[in-house]
C-alpha cells in the first residue's frame, strides 16, 4: 500500500498480511494452546525477515539506479 513520502522524500509503503488457519487434527489444538507462548518468537522472526527483505530490496534498487543491476 503506498504511503506518503518520508522526511527525505523517499517513497514509503506498508505491507499488511493476515493468516487464518483451521484444522481438525489433534496437533492443531496443541499448537493453538501453545500459540501465546510462541507468538513473541514468531513476531521477532517475522520482523527480522521484513528488515532483511527491505535491505535486499534497497540494495537491488541502488544497483538498478546505478545501472549495475545484472538482471
Amino acid at each position: 500500500t503506498p504511503l506518503t513520502p518520508d522526511a527525505t522524500g523517499r517513497p514509503r509503503t506498508a505491507v499488511v498480511e493476515a493468516v487464518i488457519a483451521a484444522s481438525t487434527r489433534p496437533g492443531f489444538t496443541a499448537a493453538r494452546l501453545a500459540a501465546p507462548l510462541l507468538r513473541p518468537f514468531l513476531r521477532a522472526t517475522a520482523a527480522r525477515l521484513w528488515r532483511d527483505d527491505l535491505a535486499y530490496a534497497e540494495r537491488r534498487w541502488a544497483l538498478r539506479a546505478a545501472g549495475r543491476f545484472p538482471g
